[in-house]
């Protein structure tokens, strides 16, 4: 409901402009949720999902960044003091299979890390770290950062 009102909205902006361009339609979508967000201060479903979305797709692009600066540095320093391995990521309890592919491929995407499987009783998944100085912040860098902003879309 609220998602067709944001389309709407960003229709009607777009019409009030004159060009249903993607720019305009764009804006008007961003313009329109601003609006809903106003109006309903926060509470509908819709709009705490979308900022959820909003905080995992700006999460994931830091994470990338990172992951990219300390892969540059992994390359140009001695490959001797490397220390990758393999860890079991426990995962929540009642985390669903679209949210564990969605984990799976958003550690496969950060540089540096590559999901490798998941347990037969789904509670770890198992990811290869290129370097690793302390497991439990790896495995922590996984649970508080990617799999928390997932479940927080539900």
């Amino acid at each position: 409901m609220m998602l067709a009102a944001n389309i709407l909205l960003a229709l009607l902006w777009a019409i009030m402009l004159g060009s249903l361009s993607l720019l305009n339609l764009g804006t008007g979508f961003v313009v329109g949720y601003l609006v809903l967000f106003s109006v309903g201060g926060g509470r509908s479903q819709y709009i705490r999902r979308t900022n959820a979305g909003i905080r995992l797709f700006f999460y994931t692009c830091y994470e990338i960044v990172a992951a990219n600066v300390r892969v540059a540095w992994y390359t140009v320093s001695s490959l001797k003091s490397l220390e990758p391995a393999v860890l079991g990521v426990p995962l929540d309890k009642e985390i669903t299979d679209g949210e564990v592919t969605l984990l799976s491929i958003l550690v496969t995407l950060t540089p540096g890390t590559i999901s490798l499987d998941l347990s037969e009783d789904r509670s770890h998944l198992y990811v290869h770290f290129m370097h690793v100085d302390d497991a439990d912040a790896a495995i922590r860098s996984i649970t508080q950062g990617f799999e928390r902003r997932i479940l927080e879309l539900r």
